[in-house]
């Protein structure tokens, strides 16, 4: 079959054209954002974890970044060994968030058959994607990239071809496996969080087969899920042998307490609480480095401390499973409902609710009566996990909120597709929702760019100081660098970089401990005060006498000095002290 053969045989495919479709439009939603802001790690999370993929952190690509899973993270740390130039990790974040964008539009364009349609179904689905995920595209995060990946596999999973035989239908979900395994390696938590609504698409595709109770039906969908299921067990035992050294399992132990003492129950103050600090063997300038997060600086803030206040807390709050009272958490989840916070996606999923309600009222389908108060069940059940536990994040609210919407339009695509005027009274309600939603989105992501360009700048001014200094080891108070971010693909550089936090996730890790015995420090405690070339980074506007008062308390004199003070527009943004 010649050229020519092959452009008949795409035309003639109507599976095809919706591919060609779905990436010209993907494409070009990504070009148009990439021209007009430009890509960014959202947090300084995503810039570690490149960091250590790339081979900036420790000198090499590595395999363990720590947040996520072995397999994932080992793939990508592969192409930095064999391309090390090349910003794989950001690339891989945009391609699985624009995969599944397109995985989406390609099954909506295949819901109509003439062609114009599919165009116009196509650039529809763009259009609502790039309004509605226009911050989570731009700021990237994995979080919301692993809540992406889910979407996409519960959309595409609930819009399959129920009515092919158990072989034919396990094969057309290998994409929804194996976008719910990606999910689940790039961040574990999530998945998981979203999992009840792949279960719930489950079962409601189950329900409208004719006969439910069969040997194919159960082969179909036991099979589908059962597959992510296993697949995602096999990742685990992965994870679990690479990271199975025991240097790497007393730092797991370390970063889980950590993660429960930092992101929910708190730490205890000094103040009130002297008495638990003085049975840990913490001395108050001890428990002040576990304050502003700088505990790298002290050996004996180790697993064991942290496990001790981990269970301290938890007592004084009388072990309670949850963090806030019942009460309190759905009078929260009842306000979310109609909270500005939460606008547009509060309000664009209530509207939704009432267009399915409107369509299957239409249709005489009476299976709603069940099927949207379950779905109710299942997003009040994940929402309120998340605020009784009091994690609430936009990168959590946005990813449950996306994966509510895309349920209720594989829902609503079955009511749409029965009547040419549901449909254009869906598509034109859809329409002017998307116009009517652009101003406050557009204007966020507009405002976010200029401020991330405004605090960057001196972020930037810092990191070629660094760069010019070479020689020397630069240790940063963590709190003066949580609000920069970085863009994805400007000014590349997967070089070694000599300058590490004095705290944060990466703290006592094996990696952690190999980025500093790469320049030299064997006791990070003591070589900031007694080598020349180790110096401490400090916003201007932070006091580090903390720092001096630490040493005092170990019978330590030491005196900060400024070596170099670093400006912008005149005034003095960072400080780096050289300790006496």
């Amino acid at each position: 079959m010649g050229k020519n053969g092959f452009w008949d045989r795409i035309k003639k495919s109507q599976k095809w054209q919706e591919y060609f479709l779905a990436a010209g439009m993907t494409v070009l939603l990504m070009l148009v954002l990439s021209v007009i802001f430009d890509y960014y790690y959202c947090m300084n999370d995503d810039t570690t974890m490149r960091d250590i993929l790339s081979g900036a952190y420790t000198g090499v690509p590595e395999g363990k970044n720590i947040q996520m899973l072995y397999p994932v993270s080992a793939f990508i740390s592969l192409f930095y060994k064999l391309f090390p130039e090349v910003p794989w990790y950001g690339m891989f974040l945009c391609g699985c968030q624009y995969l599944a964008v397109f995985l989406i539009c390609s099954r909506v364009s295949g819901f109509v058959k003439r062609f114009g349609i599919k165009c116009a179904a196509a650039f529809m689905t763009i259009l609502f994607a790039g309004n509605i995920l226009l911050y989570e595209l731009i700021y990237v995060q994995y979080t919301m990239t692993s809540g992406m990946l889910m979407a996409a596999a519960v959309f595409w999973f609930y819009t399959s071809d129920a009515e092919k035989k158990p072989a034919v239908f396990l094969k057309q979900n290998i994409i929804s496996v194996v976008l719910v395994v990606l999910a689940f390696q790039i961040r574990t938590e999530m998945a998981l969080l979203l999992f009840p609504f792949l279960l719930g698409a489950g079962i409601f595709k189950w329900s409208k087969e004719k006969k439910i109770i069969t040997k194919e039906n159960m082969c179909k969908y036991f099979g589908t899920i059962g597959a992510a299921v296993v697949f995602m067990g096999i990742s685990l035992l992965i994870n679990k042998a690479a990271y199975g050294s025991e240097q790497w399992e007393r730092f797991q132990l370390f970063f889980d307490y950590r993660t429960e003492i930092y992101d929910f129950l708190g730490y205890p103050a000094y103040k009130e609480n002297p008495e638990f600090y003085e049975d840990a063997g913490l001395a108050e300038t001890e428990a002040v480095l576990i304050d502003n997060y700088n505990f790298a600086l002290d050996e004996s803030i180790d697993e064991n401390v942290l496990l001790q206040m981990t269970e301290y807390q938890k007592e004084k709050k009388g072990n309670a499973l949850f963090l806030i009272g019942f009460e309190e958490a759905a009078w929260i989840y009842r306000h979310s409902l109609f909270s500005d916070a939460y606008m547009p996606y509060n309000g664009l999923i209530l509207f939704v609710y009432l267009l399915l309600i409107v369509a299957a009222v239409q249709n005489k389908d009476k299976m709603y009566l069940w099927k949207i108060p379950f779905l109710l069940f299942i997003r009040s059940v994940c929402w309120m996990y998340i605020i009784l536990r009091n994690r609430t994040p936009e990168r959590i609210t946005h990813g449950l909120f996306l994966m509510e919407l895309v349920v209720l339009f594989a829902l609503l695509a079955g009511e749409w597709r029965r009547k040419k005027a549901s449909r254009l009274t869906v598509s034109a309600i859809i329409c002017i929702i998307v116009v009517l939603s652009l101003p406050s989105l557009w204007e966020r992501a507009f405002g976010e760019k200029t401020q991330r360009a405004a605090v960057n700048e001196e972020w930037q001014l810092l990191q070629g100081y660094f760069e010019e200094n070479k020689d020397n080891f630069y240790v940063i108070d963590v709190y003066s660098t949580v609000s920069y971010t970085e863009k994805m693909f400007e000014n590349v550089d997967n070089s070694y970089r000599n300058y590490d936090l004095c705290g944060g996730w990466t703290a006592k890790s094996p990696l952690y401990e190999k980025k500093l015995l790469q320049s030299g420090i064997t006791n990070l405690e003591k070589d900031l005060w007694e080598k020349d070339n180790v110096f401490f980074v400090s916003k201007a506007n932070r006091s580090i006498s903390w720092l001096q008062e630490y040493y005092a308390e170990k019978g330590i004199e030491v005196k900060a000095e400024a070596a170099e003070e670093i400006e912008l527009n005149g005034e003095v943004r960072f400080v780096i002290y050289r300790l006496l």
